[in-house]
């Protein structure tokens, strides 16, 4: 139903407030979106919502009633936008019963930013009322569990981390998700470029990591679990894979 490609947005410092973020949401799913403060994700429910216009890359929408693809550029009307994708308050999701406008219940996504941790069961009774797709974006990924289809974690503006929300419970894999799912969060500012941006804050830190920005990609473990992971402990031509030894895990190389 929505398909976002190499969505950019400028920032301040030396790294964009959001990179080349791509996911697709099929309809009457639910896409949890974790991240500290800073990460990008408040930034991403602005781009969806038309409420941040200055960004790059491509957001295009098939509509529930199944009428024609929609691409939602950044120059389309913030009303024409909100007409399919809502923005909706986190105030929504403390009642029992939660209430919305009527372009809420009638939108194709709703888009709700900062969820409380107590909001999946809410979650979950909005999206099997409404029908419609759902991106939530937290600081506390306990908002998602039993609810979100799949999780993607975002550090300085990246997904470092995306998959099903049943392997990235099963075994997270990126060392943010690692700490971000013990509840270590610091708030500090993503490493300068280049290197990877969580290297200041990694307890598996190579040598490597301070010059190579890893890409995402896939990575399967042993015991089965599937996501994409921007992490060079993962990459079979890197050594030391100590994130690996730490956790007892190997990796079954892809392609």
């Amino acid at each position: 139903m929505l398909s976002v490609r190499q969505v950019t947005v400028a920032g301040g410092g030396d790294r964009p407030a959001l990179c080349e973020v791509s996911f697709d949401l099929p309809a009457g799913a639910v896409l949890g979106v974790a991240g500290e403060p800073g990460s990008g994700r408040s930034t991403l429910t602005r781009v969806l919502t038309g409420d941040h216009v200055e960004h790059t890359g491509t957001v295009t929408l098939r509509p529930r009633d199944d009428g024609p693809e929609i691409v939602l550029r950044a120059d389309t009307p913030r009303p024409s936008r909100a007409e399919r994708l809502a923005a909706a308050s986190p105030r929504v999701l403390d009642a029992a019963d939660p209430v919305l406008t009527p372009r809420q219940r009638h939108a194709d996504v709703l888009v709700i930013d900062d969820a409380p941790a107590s909001s999946a069961a809410a979650l979950a009774r909005l999206r099997d009322r409404y029908g419609f797709a759902i991106v939530v974006t937290c600081t506390d990924p306990a908002a998602l569990r039993g609810v979100a289809d799949e999780v993607a974690v975002l550090y300085g503006g990246r997904i470092v981390e995306h998959g099903r929300a049943e392997d990235v419970w099963a075994g997270p894999h990126h060392p943010h998700t690692i700490d971000l799912f013990a509840g270590a969060r610091s708030g500090a500012t993503p490493a300068s470029e280049p290197g990877c941006p969580y290297r200041a804050r990694c307890a598996y830190r190579m040598g490597v990591c301070d010059d190579t920005d890893p890409a995402l990609d896939l990575v399967t473990v042993g015991d089965g679990g599937t996501t994409m992971t921007a992490c060079l402990q993962y990459d079979r031509d890197v050594p030391d894979p100590a994130l690996l030894a730490a956790s007892g895990r190997v990796v079954v190389p892809q392609g």
